[in-house]
């Protein structure tokens, strides 16, 4: 049998949640530690390379505590991003938190620090980037049939790679 409880977090995983307000994300942390909910702070939002950073707004309401997060849902492309605390000295404290960002669909807090890779597969990727790699994985397949299965194997590959490197 698995472990269900959530991952240990700086704020309550089961209370928290994002959503769209308008044309900005709202990521809302309930129950903060102390150290979190003092002002100045900012959110680091980090999707591969691509950083988005977000001032952070602590508040006490009926429900308890909470940490409110907003930035221009415009600026986060589709993906699982990371969340971390910017201290005002500089200091970079990551989140067990990401969120999920799926074009139209709503938004989502997931639990734990660490995604994996996220892509779009082929069969549903729009437009013409998407019809670039369908056609040339065709081409690759039918010219690489004449090589043994192994070399086609490496040559798939390696082309994939690049492919995806050169449309990315």
């Amino acid at each position: 049998m698995g472990d269900s409880l959530p991952p240990p977090a700086e704020f309550d995983l089961v209370d928290s949640f994002a959503r769209r307000r308008g044309a900005d994300a709202e990521i809302v942390l309930a129950e903060p530690k102390t150290d979190l909910a003092g002002g100045g702070l900012t959110v680091r939002l980090a999707l591969g390379r691509t950083k988005v950073e977000a001032e952070a707004e602590a508040s006490e309401t009926a429900d308890g505590r909470r940490l409110v997060v907003r930035v221009p849902r415009s600026r986060l492309t589709d993906g699982a991003w990371s969340l971390a605390v910017v201290r005002p000295g500089g200091d970079v404290a990551p989140l067990a938190a990401r969120l999920l960002v799926q074009g139209e669909r709503p938004l989502v807090l997931l639990w734990g620090a660490n995604a994996g890779t996220t892509y779009v597969p082929l069969a549903r990727a729009k437009g013409a980037r998407a019809t670039a790699l369908r056609t040339g994985a065709r081409a690759a397949d039918r010219l690489l049939d004449v090589l043994p299965e192994k070399q086609a194997v490496r040559a798939r590959r390696k082309a994939r790679k690049l492919a995806r490197r050169v449309l990315g």
